[in-house]
Parts: C-alpha cells; structure tokens; sequence
C-alpha cells in the first residue's frame, strides 16, 4: 500500500538535496549528489536488480541458466555497462529537471515507479518454485492494496505535477511496468526481486523522459 509514499519521500528528499546543494555547488554537482542520495537512501537495491536483470536476460541462455546467472552476487560486462549509462542518464534528466522543471517532479516519478512494482506484484506471478525478497511483495497482493496504492499514487503525482501530466505519467508508467513483465514471464516464467528493481528503474527514467521531453 505504502509503496508510492515511500517513492515520494525517496524522490522527495533526493530534490532536497539538490536544492540544497545547488547554493553551493554548481548544478551538475548538486544533481549528482542527489542522485548518490537517492541510491544511498534505497542501498541500491533497485540499481543491483537492474544490473542483474540485465546480465541474465542479456546472456540469452534457457530459464534456470538465466535465472541462475541473476542470482549471481557478481556483475556481469553487460550489468556493468547498462548501470553506468543508466546512472549516467538519470543525472542527466536529474540535471535538467533541477533547470526546467520544479524538484517535485522527482516525488512524482519515483512514487510512480514504486507503484509500478504493485501492479507488477498484483498481475504476475513470480517464478515458481522460487524464494526470495520479491516473494514479500507478491505474497501480500490484494485488491485492496492495489486500490489503496493506486489512490495514493494518483493523489502525489496530481499534487506534485497536475492533472494532466500526472495522467500520461500513470499510464506511461503503466504501459511500460506491464510490457516489461510480460517479457519477464515469457524468459523466466514470471517474477524476481531483480526484476522488480528494473521495472522501478526503466519506469524511472521512461517517466524522466516524458516529464523532459521538449
């Protein structure tokens, strides 16, 4: 139920730092040091998914060499190379919303991209046959806390961006949460806690490039 507040209060406070920051520092630096806190805030644990994720599904090997590859604690050549050019993007977008756009952006996008991991849980199954941190979340699935997760997001990215961009935002983080999970079950056979981190990463940067479009 919680999820979209928590991204709201990560998004939050990673604005307050660069807000901060930024009556010292220039603006590239202060982008940087709130994207180094947005990471520090979570431990990472979305960017270790997506890492992951990519090297297992990147491999093109069958689903338990995939799956077996995802749950190495190593990263891969291509884990490595897509965190760097994702980190390098998002300060990329964090840089031109602390310019163009108001730092609440941020409470909007990351609230969206946590709620994109309760529709995640509420539609897809997880790998059967598999344990692990994700297993929380699908095991706490109900109509009920898909409902109150949705009232929640939709109430933060309404007050933090308007109406209208809040609704193309919730639909894109919509549209690119169910796509990227459809995938996730055609190669794997359903769900991870990695793979939940790259749908809260790429819906992340999917919402930044809607917000920074021109």
């Amino acid at each position: 139920i919680w999820f979209p507040v928590v991204g709201a209060v990560v998004g939050g406070l990673a604005g307050a730092v660069i807000v901060a920051a930024s009556g010292h520092w220039s603006v590239s630096i202060a982008s940087l040091l709130g994207l180094a806190a947005a990471a520090a805030i979570t431990g990472g644990l979305h960017l270790d998914g997506f890492a992951d994720t990519l090297d297992g599904i990147g491999a093109w090997k069958g689903r338990e060499e995939t799956l077996r590859i995802m749950q190495d604690s190593r990263i891969g050549g291509l884990g490595a190379v897509g965190l760097v050019l994702l980190l390098l993007l998002k300060w990329a977008f964090f840089q031109q919303a602390a310019v163009d756009l108001p730092i609440r952006t941020l409470v909007a996008v990351c609230a969206l991209s946590r709620w994109s991991l309760v529709l995640s849980a509420q539609f897809f199954p997880y790998v059967p046959g598999r344990t692990g941190m994700g297993r929380l979340v699908t095991d706490a699935r109900s109509r009920k806390a898909l409902a109150c997760a949705c009232g929640l997001a939709a109430v933060i990215a309404f007050a933090s961006i308007g109406f209208t961009q809040g609704v193309v935002c919730l639909a894109a983080a919509g549209v690119v949460a169910w796509g990227l999970n459809r995938l996730f079950v055609a190669r794997l056979g359903g769900m991870t806690g990695d793979t939940l981190g790259a749908v809260n990463e790429v819906v992340e940067v999917a919402l930044l490039l809607v917000l920074t479009a021109r």
